[in-house]
This record gives structure tokens, C-alpha cells and sequence, in this order.
């Protein structure tokens, strides 16, 4: 009795150790994370070229050169106009100092009350405060990006080699798990993926249809910044709810900044956009993937943003659906 719980206790201990090691290695272990991320992307091309009679390691290489051509052609084809973008708007500012100026000229700012006075005033140093903000992380995040990259040369490697040898890996990490409940870590593990996998890749595709159509808009109205705009609306799209009302804003700015009819219509376009996805694109690549009702995911977004910030955000949903997964497996192993 003393030797099990012994045993149980050293388990215990191996495992708090290895998460341990995990949350202080995270800066070492992120471009891995990506890898098997990418990988898990992949997977399917690489079956699929594999059905075709290609060999494990020619549809691995296959896969991965795939996947580095098309990084590489969205990176020239993109990152230049966002850069032109920012410039752009950096230089820029003067006249949008002189746009706020004839706001306020407009609303007879000189003739308001002193506390309105301090109400307007309030009100625009707390938007060029966010704005601010947002402009010095999109910075940082470039930055700490740059600097990153060294670490992240070695991903293609990691990836090709997550490909090829994906049977002995899932071998090897079953090794861990104790004889009598592997098969049953193996079953829940099975309905995971589904769900995720489902979920990322409609999530994925959605993103990829947002920045289009949010960018042929912007372009067709004559919006300034239409690659910056179109994407961050395809980026935060990810969030469900408050992702569409966060991608608005910046492109309500921009075109406000121009005149007031291109602003509303700015509005009309944005809601045509979001009736499009929730209506017509993401109920057939969704379904019912997650399976949580509307409720249920704006209070976990609260709960994920407040605690873990923009992470929280993103990954609350998918984590929400691996434990409600968990939880229905559980009881149906017990009743």
C-alpha cells in the first residue's frame, strides 16, 4: 500500500515538474508549440498526398514547402501595404489634430459650458490614448517578433519532422499515460480533435474571407488604410461578438476622418459583411463545432479577457469546448 502510494506521489511530482519546466522554458518552447500547431494544420495535405502513393517523407517536404511558399507570398504581398499604411498614418497626424480642431469648431466647443468642455476634451484625449496605446504594442509586437525570429528558423524542420514521425510521437507520449485508463485518454483525445480541428480550420477560413472582403470594400469606398484595417478585421474575427465590433472601429475612424457619409456607409458596409458571415458562411464551415450557447461563450470571453487579456480572448472558446468535451465523456464513462 505504502509502495502505490508512493508511486503515486513520485507520478504526481514528475508531472508538476514537467509543467514547471514548460511555463519557465515558454520562451524556448513557443516555436515548438507553433510547430505542432503548423503540423496539425498540415496533416491532412500530408494524408492526403500520402493516399496518392507519395512516400511519408517526400508528402512531408511536400507539405512543408507548401506552406513556407505561401507564408512567403502572403508576407510580400501583404506586410509592405501595412507598413505603407502605418507610415501613412504616422505622418498623418497633423491632420487629424486638425480634423479633431474642426470638430470641435463644428459643435461650438467655444461656447459650451465649462464641464461640457471637459466632457469632449476627456473624450478625445482618451481616444488618442488608445490610440496611441494600440500604435506602441503593434510596435513592441514587431519588435519582440524581430528579435524572435532567430528561434524560429529551426520550425520547418520541426514541423517535417512532427509529420514524418507522428505515429512514433503519439506512441511515445501514450507511453506516459498509466496502462489502465490509456485507452479511454485515447477516446477522449480522438473526440478533442474533432472539435478543435473543426474549429480552428473554419475559424481560419473565416479570417481569410473577412480580410478579403473587409479589403476589397475599403478599397472600392476609397478608405485610407485599407490593408491595416482589413487586417485587423480579420485577425480579431477570431473573437466571437466582440471580435466584429473591435475590427469596426478602426475603419469607422478612417473613414470619419474623411467625411461623415463615407463613415455611415462604413457602418452599412461592416453590418453587411457580419450578416454574410454569421448568416451564410459561418454556420456551414461551423456547425455546431463548439456546441455552447451565445451566453455560455460571451461570459467565458469576459471571463478570458479580464484574466489572460487578449490570449484569454482567443483561446477561451477552444478551451471551453476541449472541457465540455471532457465533461460529457466523464459522464457518460460514469453512467
Amino acid at each position: 500500500m505504502i509502495k502505490i502510494e508512493a508511486k503515486k506521489i513520485i507520478i504526481t511530482l514528475f508531472y508538476l515538474t514537467i509543467i514547471l519546466l514548460a511555463y519557465y522554458l515558454m520562451s524556448f518552447l513557443k516555436p515548438i508549440l507553433f510547430s505542432i500547431f503548423i503540423a496539425y494544420m498540415l496533416n491532412p495535405l500530408t494524408d492526403y498526398l500520402k493516399s496518392k502513393g507519395i512516400s511519408i517523407k517526400i508528402a512531408a517536404f511536400l507539405s512543408v514547402l507548401f506552406f513556407l511558399t505561401l507564408f512567403f507570398i502572403l508576407i510580400i504581398i501583404i506586410v509592405p501595404g501595412i507598413v505603407k499604411d502605418i507610415l501613412s498614418l504616422i505622418q498623418n497626424i497633423d491632420e487629424y489634430r486638425r480634423i479633431v480642431d474642426s470638430f470641435k469648431i463644428n459643435i461650438g466647443y467655444n461656447s459650451l459650458p465649462s464641464y461640457m468642455k471637459s466632457v469632449v476634451d476627456s473624450s478625445i484625449i482618451k481616444v488618442e490614448m488608445v490610440v496611441t496605446s494600440y500604435l506602441r504594442k503593434f510596435f513592441n509586437d514587431i519588435i519582440e517578433f524581430s528579435m524572435e525570429i532567430p528561434t524560429f528558423i529551426l520550425m520547418p524542420v520541426f514541423v517535417y519532422y512532427f509529420l514524418t514521425d507522428k505515429e512514433y510521437l503519439i506512441n511515445f507520449i501514450k507511453s506516459f499515460i498509466p496502462s489502465r485508463i490509456r485507452n479511454k485518454v485515447i477516446e477522449l483525445g480522438s473526440e478533442i480533435d474533432k472539435v478543435i480541428g473543426s474549429f480552428i480550420k473554419s475559424q481560419i477560413i473565416l479570417s481569410i474571407i473577412i480580410f478579403f472582403l473587409t479589403f476589397i470594400a475599403m478599397v472600392i469606398l476609397k478608405i485610407k488604410y485599407p490593408l491595416i484595417i482589413a487586417f485587423i478585421n480579420g485577425i480579431v474575427n477570431i473573437i466571437p461578438y466582440f471580435g466584429p465590433v473591435i475590427g469596426f472601429l478602426p475603419a469607422f475612424i478612417s473613414a470619419s476622418s474623411q467625411s461623415l457619409n463615407k463613415s455611415l456607409i462604413v457602418v452599412v458596409v461592416f453590418f453587411i459583411i457580419q450578416e454574410f458571415e454569421s448568416g451564410v458562411v459561418a454556420p456551414k464551415l461551423m456547425g455546431e463545432s463548439i456546441g455552447l450557447h451565445p451566453v455560455f461563450i460571451m461570459i467565458i470571453l469576459l471571463i478570458g479577457g479580464k484574466f489572460f487579456g487578449g490570449w484569454g480572448l482567443v483561446l477561451s472558446i477552444p478551451i471551453a469546448g476541449i472541457i465540455k468535451v471532457a465533461y460529457r465523456y466523464i459522464l457518460r464513462s460514469l453512467y
